[in-house]
């Protein structure tokens, strides 16, 4: 939603790429690694965080058609992965939305953490705070720093 003019110029152009869209109603990357995983709290990342009168319900496969691109949704990996195949042939670009989970849901086997798959992004962490929780969350970072530094 922030630059997706260049779409409706590539569209024009006739410049073929494609777009996955993790639709995590919101900013559910940000909202993790610096709010959730700096020991923070929810700041306006995710919509339902926001103070708004009605949340937004964007139909992102329908804006990206609006501008002419071949846009769809993946009903799950599998279909994204069919999806990034067929894009290759097209001479448009392509969008295909598929949601995401955005946060960890405690007690529903939805819990996840930044890292948990292998990755680490490396994104500070106050060292010094009020909150246990956050004085927590930067002796977690410093086993990730001290970690991330043996495997490099």
């Amino acid at each position: 939603m922030m630059a997706n003019s260049e779409l409706a110029t590539a569209v024009m152009r006739r410049v073929p790429f494609t777009v996955v869209l993790t639709d995590n109603r919101g900013y559910g990357c940000i909202n993790r690694l610096q709010t959730m995983g700096c020991g923070g709290e929810p700041f306006n990342n995710m919509y339902v965080d926001c103070n708004v009168e009605v949340q937004p319900e964007i139909d992102y496969v329908a804006h990206a058609a609006s501008m002419g691109a071949h846009a769809v949704m993946a009903k799950d990996t599998d279909q994204l992965e069919a999806e990034i195949e067929a894009a290759r042939d097209r001479d448009i670009p392509t969008v295909i939305v598929i949601e995401t989970i955005a946060n960890d849901f405690p007690g529903t086997g939805l819990e996840t953490k930044a890292g948990e798959h292998g990755a680490f992004w490396d994104v500070a962490v106050p060292e010094v705070s009020t909150r246990q929780k956050q004085v927590d969350r930067y002796q977690e970072y410093l086993g990730q720093i001290a970690k991330a530094r043996l495997v490099n």
